[in-house]
């Protein structure tokens, strides 16, 4: 664990655990109202991101969607199902299909971590009033498309794991 001199968290070890525990708590839609340590906070100061604030955000974010969802399941097969049918789609896709790697399973799979994460870096946006709002089809224009598809995999391989899968 990377620590500080005095022993504490690193800032960024903070802020992960601080959205971790607001995932935890399903509280993500009303992150601004948690209290926490906002001078430690990189959400709130996200000058201070090394990677950048695109990548710190969307690290949160990953992470938090891994706590409320950690892994493929019918829980998480009938919320891409429901996410099918709020766009308008008239195909289903069912648990079997995911884990076979059935390539429109997959598809959904992705269109789903990839609204979680999109939905998740808006959520972000309302922390505080010096966090950053990104737009995930925004930051893909603007050269980070191989960060999200990285994430998204990231997440997916995760529930795949987390299910005992390959």
């Amino acid at each position: 664990m990377n620590t500080t001199d005095a022993g504490e968290q690193s800032p960024m070890e903070y802020t992960l655990s601080h959205f971790e525990e607001i995932a935890r708590q399903n509280r993500f839609p009303e992150n601004n109202v948690i209290a926490h340590d906002a001078s430690r906070c990189l959400v709130c100061h996200p000058e201070r991101a090394a990677a950048g604030a695109f990548a710190l955000y969307l690290e949160v974010v990953a992470r938090s969607v891994l706590i409320r969802r950690p892994r493929l399941d019918s829980p998480l097969v009938d919320t891409i199902n429901d996410d099918l049918s709020l766009s308008g789609e008239t195909r289903q896709v069912s648990l079997e299909s995911c884990a076979a790697g059935e390539k429109q399973a997959l598809l959904a799979w992705e269109d789903w971590t990839r609204n979680a994460l999109a939905t998740g870096l808006g959520l972000l946006s309302i922390h505080s009033g010096t966090s950053l709002e990104f737009e995930l089809d925004e930051e893909e224009e603007a050269g980070n498309g191989a960060l999200v598809r990285e994430k998204s995999a990231w997440i997916m391989a995760a529930q795949r794991k987390a299910a005992g899968l390959r």
